[in-house]
């Protein structure tokens, strides 16, 4: 793996960033719109655990910290990472030997620091959700250790940004475990914030390892048939209730957070706190986990205009079938040649983002055994790296590759699945993944069959028109697909022979 990373090092771009609570490097692939993961690590060095009640960085955590900034300087060495951005949070910003830390891991690491204003903290925060989620609006609540960056997100844009210090270690070292003290603060600061309420798409982004963990052990309980932390939306009231339920339990009886550090358990409490308080000041509708943040706002920074106008999405699905598929070429004109069938359908933009999607992944699987092909395609679906995409939206592609590779939508490893979608969605799903199945074997992977034929739905039947002279294309098992696409839709099927289609070269 190494001599893998040594071979493509030239263009990584490492982000270390020096928090409340963990000091993290992150080395990516480069400085592009979806940048692959190629390193991911965190030391918990508790920079911020003392700063609220003594001012001050505590001496053993600035010696944890300058050890395990040392060992990420030999990392990126080794790597031959390109770039490095260096940044540091609320503790280093607000102890009074912060400036003295930031001077030795220069001279030591030859890291330099940027101490990131609060304000800047948060628009990066801000910055980070919006490049995993255009659509994004609401607030992004970004909570470190030491403190809370809030940043308002609407129309792809971050407006409003605030950052407060009310980390959880940051409360506790204030108040301990006085919890209605810790409330009463937390309502006395909310209230202070005009543009916290009455939004109109009052929407929170979760952002922060506290949060996130929150988030992972909701999702254990509810048996989420989606374990995956981004995208992972509830109701307002659902996190709410949830959330009082953390703080009544000790650490160590919180379920299912044995397999947590204990210094991630000890904060969850009041992670809990201030997440239940935000809720109800800015009375949003739903909260949703962000794995996207400070670190991907870094880079969402540095690129483009147009990079950044990029679909999130469909740009890593672009990737994925030009590495992955035969015909990655195709898919416009798979989705074009099944446009008639989704006319009395809803169609809106983003559900035609989605049969996009499923036309660039329809080939995904394509090298494995043809008996398993179907479960390789939902697996890449359903637990593939992807952002700008929610869990329903995961599961309606995967059902429709599932269908187009023939295999029942009962089967094991996507029936769960369904639980996610409405009836209506899964029918179109299936709908769509018949079409290319059905393009699939009408076409034989060239584009010339599909350029030459078309689909045509009236109230009873959905028809395949083809040239004349074009015939023997629509042999039993292309009448087969054919019918059983129609069936999906309520109609019958037949084979016709436009005129207008004689006219057409085959090319």
């Amino acid at each position: 793996m190494m001599d893998d990373v040594r071979s493509g090092g030239n263009n990584y771009l490492a982000v270390v960033d020096i928090g409340s609570n963990s000091v993290r490097l992150v080395v990516f692939s480069g400085r592009t719109r979806v940048p692959a993961t190629i390193f991911n690590e965190k030391i918990m060095c508790g920079l911020g655990a003392q700063v609220g009640s003594t001012g001050r960085m505590d001496d053993k955590a600035v010696e944890s910290a300058i050890s395990t900034l040392r060992r990420f300087r030999a990392l990126c060495d080794q790597m031959q990472v390109a770039e490095t951005l260096v940044v540091a949070t609320a503790a280093v910003r607000d102890a009074e030997n912060g400036p003295a830390f930031v001077e030795r891991v220069l001279n030591e690491t030859g890291f330099n620091i940027d101490v990131i204003p609060g304000a800047e903290e948060g628009r990066l925060s801000g910055l980070g959700v919006l490049s995993g989620e255009p659509t994004a609006a609401g607030i992004v609540g970004d909570l470190g250790g030491g403190s809370l960056e809030l940043a308002q997100i609407e129309n792809g844009a971050v407006t409003n940004t605030m950052s407060l210090p009310l980390g959880p270690l940051r409360l506790t070292s204030r108040f301990g475990l006085d919890y209605n003290g810790i409330r009463k603060h937390l309502r006395k600061e909310f209230q202070a914030i005009p543009w916290l309420k009455g939004l109109r798409n009052n929407n929170l982004y979760m952002v922060g390892g506290a949060w996130r963990n929150l988030g992972k052990l909701m999702m254990g309980e509810k048996f989420h048939p989606l374990p995956i932390l981004h995208g992972f939306t509830v109701s307002k009231s659902e996190m709410v209730n949830y959330c009082k339920r953390i703080t009544q339990m000790e650490a160590e009886n919180i379920p299912f957070g044995a397999e947590l550090a204990q210094r991630r358990r000890e904060i969850l409490p009041v992670a809990s706190i201030i997440l239940q308080e935000l809720l109800s000041e800015m009375k949003a509708v739903n909260a949703s986990i962000s794995a996207y943040g400070l670190r991907e706002g870094l880079i969402f920074d540095k690129l483009s205009k147009s990079e950044q106008q990029l679909d999130p999405f469909i740009h890593t699905c672009r990737v994925l079938a030009d590495e992955r598929c035969r015909f990655a070429e195709h898919a416009e004109v798979i989705f074009d040649w099944s446009r008639p069938l989704f006319r009395v359908t809803e169609n809106s933009k983003q559900r035609t983002k989605l049969h996009m999607a499923i036309c660039l992944l329809g080939d995904i699987a394509w090298r494995g055994h043809p008996d398993f092909r179907a479960e390789k395609a939902v697996e890449s679906v359903l637990h593939g790296n992807f952002v700008g995409i929610s869990h329903s939206e995961r599961a309606f592609i995967a059902v429709a590759l599932n269908q187009a590779y023939g295999a029942p939508v009962d089967a094991s490893h996507i029936s769960q699945m369904l639980t996610l979608l409405q009836v209506k969605e899964i029918t179109e799903a299936r709908m769509m993944g018949a079409a290319l199945r059905l393009a699939q074997r009408l076409s034989g992977g060239t584009v010339a069959a599909l350029m030459v034929s078309q689909l045509r739905v009236t109230k009873k039947y959905l028809y395949l028109g083809v040239p004349s002279h074009y015939e023997d294309i629509t042999n039993e098992v292309v009448e087969k697909r054919l019918s059983h696409l129609a069936r999906l839709m309520g109609r019958s099927s037949a084979v016709e022979f436009p005129p207008e289609l004689d006219e057409i070269s085959v090319g």
